[in-house]
């Protein structure tokens, strides 16, 4: 039984946060950043502002982290982070660059950068980034 409140019968949920990802591609490569403090690099994401859609909270990631708009075009799925530890639900938007000029956001990243897809990081095991980029029809260097 979940943890109710007495007096308003509000229910405390355990449930996962959700996470905008963008898979952000062209000409063959993708595009990742590390953020400051992280050993992995990542799709460009963050958490949604309220009212926002996850599309509009991709866009707007990738916006504030690296200068580019993209437009959405698909959303791939849905993925676990339980793997790394973290109580999240990365949800990935396919996007395509559609105007901007790179610039990394250096606030909040460390690096950043367009990789090859036959080059793509190797992750730990079990964490949600092979599943996307497998279910994205791409294995890397694995």
């Amino acid at each position: 039984m979940k943890p109710a409140c007495p007096s308003c019968g509000y229910v405390h949920l355990e449930a996962p946060t959700p996470v905008a990802g963008a898979l952000v591609e062209r000409e063959g490569e993708v595009l990742l950043v590390r953020p400051h403090g992280a050993e992995e690099f990542a799709l460009v994401g963050g958490y949604p502002e309220p009212y926002e859609t996850i599309e509009e909270a991709a866009v707007r990631e990738v916006r504030e982290e690296t200068g580019l708009e993209v437009e959405v075009e698909s959303i791939l799925g849905s993925y676990s982070c339980d793997p790394m530890g973290r109580n999240l639900v990365l949800v990935v938007c396919v996007a395509r660059v559609v105007g901007g000029d790179f610039r990394l956001q250096e606030e909040e990243l460390a690096e950043g950068g367009w990789f090859p897809l036959d080059e793509l990081p190797a992750w730990p095991e079990g964490w949600p980034l092979q599943d996307v980029f497998s279910d994205h029809g791409w294995e890397g260097n694995r």
